[in-house]
């Protein structure tokens, strides 16, 4: 019986593959998610509403994955797309938040999992304004 070969990221250095991997789409929504929270202007996953729920009910039977947040992953053996969507902090620069965003996702994919990222789309789907933090529990609007 002969093993198979699997390159690794050090040229010339080959280690045997006694078995198979695979990387469930949840693990990458996980890490997505974890990647988002960590970039600044970044206020929050966009929730999703009822339409795209039954949307994500559909994708899940067609072997996509989409979490209750706003991040739907479809992983394949060595590639993943991503889509996702964010609540973005007044006054951030759009364009670079989405350059950062879509560099920190990647960067732990490729890091992490070892997938190749084929595209990471990014929708902004609403803008958190200071003035909407939640009042106070205990404080009274009006005296």
């Amino acid at each position: 019986m002969t093993e198979g070969i699997t390159t690794t990221n050090n040229p010339g250095q080959r280690v045997p593959q006694l078995g198979k991997t695979t990387i469930a789409d949840e693990v990458v929504a996980q890490l997505v998610e974890i990647a988002t929270k960590e970039v600044q202007g970044v206020h929050g996953i966009a929730k999703q509403g009822i339409g795209e729920q039954i949307t994500g009910l559909t994708q899940r039977l067609s072997g996509k994955w989409q979490s209750g947040q706003g991040i739907v992953v479809e992983v394949g053996e060595r590639e993943v797309a991503i889509d996702l969507r964010i609540i973005a902090d007044y006054g951030v620069k759009v364009p670079d938040l989405a350059i950062n965003l879509r560099r920190s996702i990647i960067d732990r994919i490729e890091l992490y999992l070892g997938l190749i990222v084929k595209e990471v789309n990014i929708q902004i789907s609403g803008l958190f304004y200071p003035e909407n933090k939640p009042a106070d529990v205990g404080a009274r609007r009006v005296e």
